[in-house]
């Protein structure tokens, strides 16, 4: 059986042995490794791509791009992602389920070290029963300051590791770490559409995608804003699958984000009218731009959605 935690904790490793080169820092909080790879410390677009793999449980590489239309007459950078292992690499390591404190501007977590937890709560459970078993673990936080060590104490407790081998990697919303990580979330932003439609996840074979990444900004609250954006104004996932055409026709018009009926707002003015609460922010709303679903059984090639750069360079420019 595939170890996600296996995988990924290779690549955190990384970051342990050469601090200086990822510009990130290892503290030691209760024997946890929790590294600040975009609080107090820049990071780099080393540890991003790093971050973004290991969200990916250590299954796929992620590569960097020019994204392809500019936006208020900038050539942005975008991250191409690809995922062979879907439902796992994205309901498992990648989606944030887990909220770690609940309330207004609640951090959240994501990262393999959920599928050794198995938290009561979290999504992951309504996906699949896969269970980890490795005796290392590593997550993922965004937050804007690092973790207290009462929090470090609750995730050594809930993955069921020893301390010294938990990885907990922390940046915040405003750094290059977490804009690339949340902009490669493409495809986990269509898979829980997908979900929620009903379409038997058995049916995907790969998927892959693209999204332009946010120009970076201290302010966690603008950066937020800015990082969903992206989702939902500026990229496209296209998944292979294996079915009936019908199966398809069913969901393809329900899943993009033009669908919803807050489309054209920006995230941070839906986040603000839902008190600053994710989980208030209608669910359709955490929809991809665009989707493409290429069924090999019949070759037939289904598209829904749109990319809206007038959007974006409002996003972009907003910066209070």
């Amino acid at each position: 059986m595939i170890s996600v935690n296996s995988r990924a904790v290779k690549l955190a490793k990384k970051l342990v042995s050469d601090p200086e080169g990822y510009k990130v820092k290892v503290h030691n909080v209760l024997g946890a490794n929790v590294i600040d790879c975009g609080v107090e410390m820049p990071g780099s677009w080393r540890t991003a791509k790093l971050m973004t793999e290991i969200l990916y449980g250590g299954l796929n590489e992620i590569t960097y791009e020019t994204f392809h239309e500019m936006i208020d007459g900038v050539y942005y950078n975008a991250v191409h992602v690809y995922s062979d292992n879907v439902v796992l690499q994205q309901a498992g390591c990648n989606i944030s389920g887990w909220e770690l404190k609940p309330g207004k501007y609640a951090p959240v977590l994501a990262g393999p070290g959920r599928t050794l937890a198995r938290k009561k709560g979290d999504w992951f459970s309504k996906y699949s029963d896969y269970e980890d078993k490795h005796h290392e673990a590593v997550l993922t936080v965004e937050m804007g300051r690092m973790l207290e060590e009462e929090e470090v104490e609750e995730l050594i407790e809930a993955v069921g590791v020893d301390a010294c081998n938990l990885y907990i990697l922390v940046a915040a919303s405003g750094s290059i770490a977490c804009s690339v990580q949340v902009s490669a979330r493409i495809i986990e932003q269509t898979l829980h559409r997908l979900h929620e439609e009903k379409f038997n996840l058995d049916n995907i074979v790969e998927a892959h995608g693209f999204c332009v990444i946010p120009p970076v900004i201290k302010d966690d609250l603008i950066a937020m804003g800015r990082l969903n954006d992206v989702l939902i104004y500026g990229g496209q996932s296209t998944f292979t699958v294996d079915c009936e055409d019908e199966e398809v026709e069913k969901v393809i018009d329900k899943i993009t984000s033009d669908k919803c009926s807050m489309y054209g707002s920006s995230f941070k003015t839906i986040y603000q009218e839902n008190g600053c609460d994710f989980y208030r922010v209608p669910m359709e709303m955490y929809s991809p731009a665009k989707t493409v679903i290429i069924n090999q059984r019949t070759g037939k090639v289904f598209k829904a959605g749109k990319l809206n750069l007038e959007i974006l360079a409002k996003s972009f420019s907003d910066t209070k």
